[in-house]
């Protein structure tokens, strides 16, 4: 009954706990300094119950020995240490960090409490060193005296969380080297008020350093205001669909009063989106500033051709007065911009002071009906005395202009004037017939390229007016001619008095005649000539009587005038025969004679044809300029889709060995093969992008080998079944005894492909296609009729099908690059363009026959062969390639590392031993020295010398050395006009290694 007391009733601050609080109720704590769990001071117990109680992990470090306890939780934490840590001092628990915690622990035991949000520390607890992260407090636990008797440490392992923010911060840098490296501007904005977090060199390039991040875009672009852009950011951000703008203008002011600069602007804005939904907005784009001037400038540019082109044509061809100096002025306000235009006749009153206006453009006539024509002012006098042009950019501060108020040289209510230009109009006789003018209402607006093309206007104006009055000098002069016949036949004179008559006529014509007329002997002596020798070439007739026309004969025109003379004499009467006369300044002039003869004497008249002549060629270099405008839009057309293609495939490629880089990099070797396959892929794909671009241009490397067309065609038969589909019915008519050609059977199998599947498209609902060969021989007359053709013996490949056919306009087109009847995204418009290219490039030629409705046959003629099949040699892998067999040495000369690396390795790796050159000039001094070189693999292009070169200089010390040129690119030449000598042979970039290797192997065992 008075026995020791029950000790249940002292641990109950042990109870519960968990697996940790077993633990300490089971621990030997006698044989540590702090003894039985019931004689611990009451601070400890109740710290102890607090800690087993928690679900934080949580320990205790307790007296001088720093004795540690511990709840489940810090268990984890503690990994293999656990259990042994139970009891143990706390510092040789954690002995591999003990540098680490003793000034920590130093301090809390000195009374100071530690709070430490992230520690870094490296432990050793599953045994092996790892890098861990804690947020903890160390608080200073005071016993019954006051004094500091432990430390109660809750803790959080924030490991986890500070690799993955590592990570995250880390993949962000990563995101922003790329975007520092893309060749565009990038932004990202963030929050619906378009705060910027992060831009770009190239932004801050293009826009200016405005302090970007932290501010929102209307905080720093305050000037885009009105222009859109806050609208688009808002909108995209609302709905969450990307906005995507092409040619889009934006105009920034670097601050308020600064010049307003104006660029062009590609761009997206996408929106970023995470778990929660819209967070921000990515922004990527490039300045096209230059690219929209310059398409801009060339549509400009177009139209101005296409005007001048069109007036050119319609003054060379217009008798009208009225109608030609109406077209004259509406070319010039076309071609100037001008707000209106007039023609004033160049008619002067007694004083010299009034000209007669005649035509009007822009502007209706009674603009300037109330008002006087214009005076003989400083302004206006230039113009109709034939001095010059007259050109003012502000023509109310021009000196030569009125000064005097309230108008300044013009009446009120004129139209308002500021640019003015003014061009005479003179004929070919130095007559100012009058004067083009051009005004706007804006200073400024005309330039010096405005007064060349007026110039030219105003001569080709001249040239038409003066053709007109010819014309109706020629109508009057008929009809004056026919009533004088009329009134001949009324009259009853007398002989002599009709031959008097008669000969004053003819001298009337003679003299007032303004072509050339002659009489001259077939000994070339002028025997007469009328006065408007004197008009047209500056000589007076009595400069011109008894001399030879090889006195006045341009040079150049003597011989085959003499032949024409000659002619002329002989009763070979000319009809338009042209030559040039020297005029009496040294300058020659175009005549277009016509002759008779009578005896020994040759009668003819000379029409002046200079102008027509300079006017042709006028036209014909606008039309050239015309066609090289056309051209670059067809070469702007052209890059965009090459760009869009080959960055898809490019996208393949680099998306490919991005994650081989990276598998590699962690070990992960299951799946390179894969992304290599891909890449693989993505790169064959660009090599037949970059084969059916050649064969537009004209410019394919083929290899030609020598073909059987029938043993080609029948070879596709399964494979055009599969293509086709049981729809199409198809039938092969192979001709006997066909003639061998020579071609690049690849490509003559991708045009009957191309051909087939044109042909499946043209009949959707089924039909059949007929495949036939035949030998054909297309003559001269044939030839005539389609330029580029040879006359000669042709093996023709012909794919007719039952479809829809084609009418005439769409056969006009069907070989032009691009040029498409299939809906967008079923054509690219290259396939025709790509067969049409290969027919001309291996010598031949392609024709389309068509009816609607009926169907099409489309035939490939290519030249007959005289000789034999050659040999097929299969290939296998670079493991079966042949080797090396006598340490033969190949020298290769390549510019490019990775191409010659690539080479190297491969010669190498078959035995053999490879020399290598960066240029020609370095190639050509080891092809010089005394090394064994059994064979020389070269660049076509390389600097320097290129491969042509290096391997002709080479040759001058090795005349038996053998040559592989490397190509991805080769003219036409390459395969029809012998750029490939004996010992020389193609292979065309990109190619396979042991394509490579089997083609070393044949050309050293030749």
């Amino acid at each position: 009954m008075h026995g020791r007391p029950d000790p249940a009733p002292l641990l109950d601050f042990l109870s519960g706990g968990g697996r940790m609080g077993a633990l300490i109720r089971t621990h030997d704590w006698s044989a540590t300094p702090l003894g039985l769990p019931h004689a611990w001071s009451q601070v400890l117990k109740t710290l102890v119950s607090i800690m087993l109680g928690s679900s934080q992990p949580m320990f205790i470090a307790w007296g001088s020995e720093r004795i540690l306890f511990y709840n489940d939780a810090y268990a984890e934490i503690l990994a293999q240490k656990h259990p042994a840590a139970l009891g143990q001092p706390f510092l040789d628990v954690w002995d591999e960090i003990r540098d680490d915690l003793i000034p920590i622990v130093e301090q809390a035991y000195a009374g100071e409490p530690v709070h430490m949000d992230d520690i870094t520390l490296f432990m050793m607890r599953r045994g092996y060193l790892e890098e861990a992260h804690f947020a903890f407090s160390y608080t200073p636990i005071r016993d019954e005296t006051g004094a500091v008797a432990g430390i109660l440490c809750p803790c959080i392992e924030t490991t986890a969380q500070v690799m993955a923010e590592r990570r995250q911060a880390a993949e962000k840098e990563r995101q922003q080297r790329l975007f520092e490296q893309a060749p565009g501007f990038i932004t990202v904005l963030t929050g619906p008020d378009h705060v910027f977090e992060f831009v770009n060199q190239a932004y801050v390039r293009l826009f200016g350093d405005r302090g970007y991040v932290g501010k929102t875009v209307r905080d720093v672009f305050p000037e885009l205001e009105g222009q859109g852009f806050f609208e688009w950011l808002d909108q995209v951000y609302e709905t969450g669909q990307r906005f995507v703008a092409h040619h889009v203008p934006i105009r920034l002011q670097a601050s308020p009063g600064a010049p307003v600069k104006e660029l062009f602007l590609d761009f997206i804005y996408e929106p970023v989106i995470d778990e929660t939904g819209i967070i921000g907005i990515f922004c990527e784009g490039h300045d096209v500033t230059e690219t929209h001037i310059a398409q801009q400038a060339l549509a400009r540019e177009k139209e101005r051709l296409e005007i001048l082109n069109r007036i050119g044509s319609q003054l060379a061809s217009e008798l009208d007065l009225d109608t030609l100096v109406q077209a004259a002025t509406d070319a010039g306000v076309a071609l100037t911009g001008a707000q209106f235009g007039a023609f004033f006749y160049n008619v002067v009153n007694q004083q010299g002071e009034s000209y007669m206006l005649y035509t009007l453009s822009g502007v209706p006539r009674e603009a300037f009906s109330r008002f006087p024509m214009p005076r003989n002012t400083a302004v206006f006098h230039p113009t109709f005395a034939g001095e010059g042009v007259i050109r003012s950019g502000d023509i109310l501060k021009d000196p030569r202009y009125g000064k005097t108020d309230p108008h300044y040289g013009m009446p009120k209510g004129h139209l308002p004037v500021r640019s003015y230009l003014a061009v005479p109009v003179i004929s070919r006789s130095g007559e100012v017939l009058g004067g083009l003018f051009f005004g706007h209402e804006r200073p400024g607006i005309f330039t010096e390229e405005h007064e060349n093309l007026l110039t030219g206007i105003a001569g080709q104006a001249a040239i038409a007016i003066d053709n007109a009055r010819l014309f109706q000098a020629s109508q009057h002069e008929i009809a004056e001619r026919r009533r004088a016949e009329e009134a001949l036949r009324d009259l009853n004179h007398t002989l002599e008095a009709r031959v008097a008559e008669r000969t004053a006529e003819r001298d009337r014509v003679w003299k007032n005649s303004r072509d050339l007329l002659v009489v001259i002997g077939a000994d070339g002596i002028f025997r007469a000539v009328n006065p408007a020798w004197t008009e047209i070439l500056g000589h007076a007739p009595d400069e011109v009587v008894g001399r030879s026309f090889l006195d006045f004969i341009w040079p150049e025109d003597a011989a085959r005038s003499q032949g024409g003379l000659n002619d002329a004499a002989a009763s070979r009467n000319l009809t338009n025969f042209e030559d040039r006369y020297t005029h009496k300044d040294g300058t020659p002039r175009w005549i277009s004679w016509h002759t008779s003869a009578e005896g020994d004497l040759v009668y003819a008249y000379g029409r002046d044809i200079t102008a027509e002549k300079q006017q042709a060629e006028a036209l014909q270099r606008t039309e050239e300029a015309l066609r090289q405008a056309q051209k670059m839009e067809a070469v702007g057309q052209l890059t965009g889709g090459i760009a869009h293609d080959f960055n898809n495939l490019l996208t393949g490629i680099v998306g490919s060995l991005d994650l081989m880089q990276m598998r590699v990099a962690q070990g992960r070797t299951d799946a390179v093969e894969r992304y290599a396959k891909a890449a693989m892929s993505s790169a064959q794909r660009a090599a037949a992008l970059t084969h059916r671009l050649l064969a537009f241009a004209r410019r394919q490397p083929l290899q030609p080998k020598t073909v059987d067309a029938n043993k080609l065609v029948v070879s596709m038969e399964d494979l055009l079944r599969r293509t086709l589909g049981e729809a199409i019915q198809m039938e092969f008519v192979t001709a006997g005894g066909l003639w061998l050609t020579r071609c690049d059977p690849h490509q003559l199998e991708s045009a009957i492909l191309n051909l087939a599947i044109n042909a499946r498209d043209a009949m959707p609902g089924g039909g059949k296609l007929i495949i036939e060969t035949s030998n054909t021989h297309l003559d001269r007359a044939y030839a005539a009729l389609h330029p580029g053709v040879r006359p000669g013996q042709y093996v023709c490949v012909a794919v007719t099908d039952t479809g829809t056919g084609m009418p005439p306009d769409v056969i006009e087109h069907a070989f032009e690059p691009f040029f498409t009847t299939k809906p967008i995204g079923k054509g690219t418009g290259l396939g025709l363009s790509m067969i049409y290219g290969f027919a001309q490039q291996s010598e031949g030629h392609a024709r389309i026959y068509s009816e609607v409705g009926q169907g099409t046959t489309i035939k490939i003629y290519l030249p007959r062969f005289n000789g034999a099949v050659e040999a097929e040699t299969g290939s296998g892998g670079l493991a079966d390639a042949p080797r090396s067999e006598a340490g033969e040495t190949v020298l290769v000369v390549e510019d490019e590392p990775v191409v010659r690396d690539l080479i190297v390795d491969v010669l190498k790796d078959l035995g053999y031993r490879a020399l290598e050159a960066v240029d020609g000039p370095s190639g050509l001094k080891m092809l010089q020295s005394s090394r064994r070189i059994d064979l020389l693999v070269t660049d076509v292009g390389l600097p320097g010398l290129n491969g042509r070169q290096l391997a002709d200089q080479a040759r001058v010390h090795r005349p038996d050395l053998k040559v592989l040129f490397i190509t991805g690119y080769a003219e036409n030449a390459a395969v029809a006009s012998g750029f490939l000598e004996h010992g020389m042979e193609m292979i065309t970039k990109p190619f396979a290694v042991e394509a490579l290797a089997i083609r070393i192997r044949e050309m050293i065992e030749q």
